[in-house]
């Protein structure tokens, strides 16, 4: 049966870096994490607070929540969370890279999702991703992403193995990130989804005429 959809990788989006990038962890502690797009339920922010919340004491972490938020009742439980430092507003494009070079990881909790375009602002800026083990995450590059479940407890012992973690370990996810971004250009991504409108276009005509598929 001829497949009826294929995937293609999302291009890069938002501001390329536009500063020095300074390597992840190379900053002692504590550990920055970030979470950075539009501030909603449905991205988990809820389990992040938490999650970070559940920290055990003394762990060396930051927590920084940035972007809009446009509800009421979840930016007052932001302003309750002890700890963690709040930008709830649009990011100027200007300021993103400064933003997220300042970060050693960014954390993206996502309840479900479709795709991410902070994901992959974050890789191509060099930041070590955490984020839950969701499907339509599955192509971000296995050397710069750690996954957990989705739950808080794997979240909390993801962030605290993180914080602790060696500078090295970070430097590695850091470059693995790059390499990934730097084969994305949206030229590449034309031509993907073009050998992919192809090959479904032919699939479903070789199955409407009993023949075999080429694409080409």
């Amino acid at each position: 049966m001829p497949r009826k959809s294929l995937l293609v990788r999302h291009g890069p989006i938002g501001p390329m870096p536009t500063v020095a990038l300074r390597v992840p962890g190379s900053g002692g502690e504590p550990r920055e994490f970030l979470f950075f797009g539009r501030v909603a339920e449905y991205k988990g922010i809820a389990e992040l607070l938490d999650a970070f919340r559940d920290l055990p004491s003394g762990t060396p972490a930051r927590l920084t929540v940035a972007g809009s938020c446009d509800d009421p009742g979840l930016r007052a439980r932001l302003a309750s969370a002890a700890g963690v430092r709040l930008r709830l507003e649009h990011v100027p494009e200007s300021e993103v890279s400064h933003m997220l070079a300042s970060a050693d990881v960014i954390v993206l909790p996502f309840r479900r999702v479709t795709t991410s375009g902070s994901a992959e602002l974050a890789l191509a800026h060099g930041r070590p991703l955490l984020i839950p083990d969701l499907p339509a995450l599955a192509d971000l590059p296995e050397d710069a992403v750690i996954r957990y479940d989705g739950s808080v407890a794997a979240l909390t012992a993801a962030m605290a193995d993180l914080a602790h973690a060696a500078d090295g370990r970070l430097a590695v996810m850091s470059a693995a990130a790059i390499a990934y971004s730097a084969q994305a250009s949206w030229d590449e991504i034309a031509r993907a989804t073009m050998a992919a409108m192809k090959s479904i276009s032919a699939g479903s005509y070789a199955s409407a005429h009993g023949t075999a598929a080429t694409a080409t």
